[in-house]
């Protein structure tokens, strides 16, 4: 019996996450005894707080950047019918195959009249920015961390060069759209039920590419904190971690099948953070990283479920 492409396609997906799950096990028992003690106190408290606030609120500026596509399509939807809308459909991502949380937000912008086609461009057009902002980070880590230790590459980041690797990453969606459109029309088709993607404008990119940035930052800003002060552990840099977080979401987000990228975030947060931080702090910041993101999940759901409560009645 032979599998179809789709069934392959599946099976190669679970195969990876299943992979990935196990390696971080298997790395985690090998490093159990090195995994500091966590560090119980009012301090360690508040930031487990604040990194679930963070959590919240960069849900909230994903939320802001769909709510700026879609006006820029001219529909006249409130940012908070947006938001909510994105807080609840955004935790169907833990639904086996990754894909619950893209199916929610296509029915639920349904119900309150967002034509499907211009949903699923927007989320299109989303995901080509974020994993854009993500591969350029991965770029800079790979240009700069090797080892713990920055290369000697000040030459590459001059005010020109620099300059111009930036533009050339906020056009690079633009160019993976226009891709799509000339030399893949049926999937496009098949993907949106229109003819083509449209592309934002560039002053809607513009905003939309420093608010994806602005959420990687924060997610490095959490990973100093709570190596700092959940583990004691004070090597790295926020702009470094932040850099090296982008290259394992980005590996998470483009593996189909894991949910929440579970699995292959971690495995690849181990094998990048274990040279800087420890092996045995990476492990411990794979296991708080991800408890604290499904703790921010599950309560911007339910400030979702509260504000879409308060928008019916």
């Amino acid at each position: 019996m032979r599998l179809r492409p789709a069934r392959w396609r599946k099976t190669l997906s679970v195969a990876v996450a299943l992979l990935a799950i196990g390696f971080f096990i298997h790395y985690a028992m090998q490093n159990f005894a090195a995994i500091p003690s966590l560090n119980w106190g009012g301090v360690s408290a508040a930031i487990g707080l604040f990194s679930v606030a963070l959590v919240v609120f960069g849900i909230g500026i994903v939320g802001s950047i769909w709510h700026l596509l879609l006006r820029d399509h001219g529909l006249s939807t409130s940012w908070r019918q947006s938001q909510t809308i994105f807080a609840i459909a955004q935790f169907g991502k833990y639904l086996p195959g990754n894909v619950g949380h893209h199916v929610g937000r296509v029915f639920m912008a349904r119900e309150v009249g967002i034509p499907v086609p211009i949903t699923v461009n927007t989320m299109l057009v989303e995901m080509f920015w974020g994993v854009g902002i993500a591969a350029g980070l991965t770029l800079l880590s790979l240009l700069l961390f090797v080892d713990n230790r920055v290369l000697d590459l000040q030459w590459l980041l001059g005010p020109v060069r620099l300059g111009f690797s930036v533009a050339l990453l906020l056009f690079l969606p633009w160019l993976g759209i226009g891709f799509l459109n000339r030399y893949l029309p049926g999937l496009v088709k098949r993907l949106t039920g229109e003819d083509a993607i449209v592309a934002p404008r560039l002053g809607t990119a513009l905003a939309v590419a420093i608010l994806f940035l602005l959420c990687f930052l924060m997610m490095g800003l959490m990973l100093k904190l709570q190596a700092q002060w959940f583990f004691g552990v004070t090597e790295g840099s926020v702009f470094e971690l932040t850099c090296l977080f982008a290259v394992a979401w980005l590996a998470g987000y483009v593996v189909p099948g894991a949910p929440g990228g579970l699995g292959v975030r971690e495995a690849m947060m181990v094998l990048l953070l274990s040279p800087i931080l420890g092996a045995g702090t990476a492990v411990g910041l794979g296991v708080t990283l991800r408890v604290t993101t499904t703790v921010g999940d599950a309560v911007a759901f339910l400030i979702g479920l509260w504000l879409r409560r308060s928008l019916v009645y």
